[in-house]
């Protein structure tokens, strides 16, 4: 989802409760492990109603997170609810008319600061730009053969690809006792 000039990957749990009930306790520890891998929290309450215990369990679990943002919706309908003190930011703001969106992507931008560029490590050109293009979807297509359990090799061939890639930069290429560590390390062919 694109919020301004920031893209986020948006996943909607369910509410963190305690329940007596099987498959509403599942879909409650589906949401403590998305929290728990999740580089920004997004906190979201109805500022338009008062706070519930579970709003206020919600808010005491997203400030452990070293990224979150409290964010109260619904700034449109004129009345927002009695926050508690909370460590994070919060960004009151309307889903309907947009007010408060420039808001969160600045809160969002400085959970997120851009590295300073070291002098004279920039791409300046096409070529690099590409190589690094190409580097970078092999790493992707490396992580995802690893989470989907693939062989090793596929990994290795990705992993490479990235690595020749990478040294196109630099005018290095992959030496060859690194790809035969890795070879020995995954048992490759064997």
């Amino acid at each position: 989802m694109p919020l301004g000039s920031l893209l986020l990957r948006l996943t909607d749990t369910a509410g963190i409760r305690d329940t007596a009930d099987t498959v509403e306790r599942l879909g409650v520890e589906r949401s403590r492990l998305a929290m728990e891998r999740a580089e920004l929290v997004i906190d979201v309450l109805d500022g338009s109603a008062a706070l519930s215990d579970e709003d206020l369990a919600l808010l005491r679990e997203a400030e452990k997170r070293p990224r979150a943002v409290l964010v109260v919706s619904k700034s449109d309908l004129g009345t927002v609810a009695k926050l508690p003190e909370t460590s994070l930011p919060v960004v009151v703001l309307s889903a309907r008319t947009g007010e408060g969106l420039d808001e969160l992507e600045k809160v969002i931008r400085a959970l997120f600061p851009m590295p300073a560029v070291p002098a004279g490590e920039i791409l300046t050109n096409a070529r690099q730009a590409e190589a690094v293009s190409r580097a970078l979807e092999s790493l992707r297509a490396a992580l995802s053969a690893m989470e989907e359990g693939r062989t090793p090799d596929i990994v290795l061939t990705e992993s490479e690809t990235a690595m020749a890639a990478l040294g196109e930069l630099s005018g290095r290429s992959v030496r060859e006792d690194v790809t035969d560590r890795i070879f020995q390390r995954f048992c490759v062919g064997k």
